[in-house]
């Protein structure tokens, strides 16, 4: 079974989008690209002009992949998670994680 995290990110007070989109794939990517068993890392951020609300309730979304939940744990008990979520907390006030079992339809 494929598990799938499904991150949603609200970027620290001030943090302009730029900023933000600059700190995530710049700096923290490097940092989850290390764990062993990832087997794909995406970082999704709006693009505001598109979008139905005014004010969406996250600054953006990552999905990370693992080819089963027992994969997942391993990494995130080995030191790099801990340095990646680590950092993960110091550009963000708001950081869920959803893990999903993923189903491809196409």
């Amino acid at each position: 079974m494929g598990v799938k995290i499904i991150a949603f990110v609200k970027a620290k007070e001030g943090m302009t989008k730029q900023e933000l989109r600059d700190r995530w794939v710049r700096r923290h990517a490097p940092l989850t690209l290390k764990f062993p068993h990832l087997k794909g890392y995406r970082i999704n951020i709006p693009i505001d002009e598109y979008q139905d609300l005014e004010e969406l309730p996250f600054d953006g979304t990552a999905e990370l992949w693992f080819d089963s939940l027992e994969d997942m744990k391993a990494d995130y008990a080995a030191e790099e998670a801990k340095k990646a979520v680590a950092d993960a907390k110091s550009f963000t006030d708001v950081l869920y994680h959803i893990y999903m079992e993923e189903h491809v339809m196409k």
